[in-house]
């Protein structure tokens, strides 16, 4: 099989996430025939990458986005990050790794970027980029640690109808 895929529901839109052959990954209409977006690896390169895809929501107001995670390696380098939704009939990004870095985050290095909603009870949606290390007197992988370099809130900004960032 060239292609995996997802299908999933917009609303009452039926979609299809596809990944290439290439690693490319293309948000469609069910049959295929309308491209909406497509993602690729930030890095450059799309060996090897793997999506994570996941419906997350808003509530007031109701609404509901896609969050995509793209890595690839044995320990999961981040090489993309994207939250996308149907705005005025078009599909648009609204947090790319481009957002991202305006609040520090480090493109081209490695990390791995997880994210929490209503973890802490507080409602937050928290985005966490960490890194590993060896730390001194470590010989095995199994001791190797992670630490946090950037942790942000995401949020719905309902005056400016865009996300927000902020900086924890």
């Amino acid at each position: 099989m060239d292609t995996k895929a997802l299908k999933d529901k917009y609303g009452d839109e039926d979609i299809l996430f596809v990944v290439k052959k290439d690693g490319t990954l293309h948000l469609t209409s069910r049959n295929g025939r309308e491209e909406y977006l497509y993602f690729t690896g930030y890095d450059g390169t799309n060996a090897g990458i793997g999506y994570s895809i996941r419906k997350i929501y808003a509530m007031f107001p109701t609404m509901e986005f896609f969050e995509i995670i793209a890595d690839r390696g044995a320990y999961a380098k981040n090489c993309g990050y994207w939250i996308v939704d149907k705005r005025d009939d078009k599909w648009v990004t609204y947090v790319s790794i481009d957002s991202l870095a305006n609040m520090g985050y480090t493109p081209g290095e490695w990390h791995q970027i997880k994210t929490e909603m209503n973890a802490d009870a507080t409602g937050r949606f928290i985005l966490t980029s960490s890194h590993e290390y060896m730390p001194p007197g470590a010989q095995y992988g199994y001791q190797r640690q992670h630490a946090v370099d950037l942790r942000l809130q995401l949020f719905w900004d309902k005056d400016a109808r865009w996300f927000g960032i902020r900086r924890l």
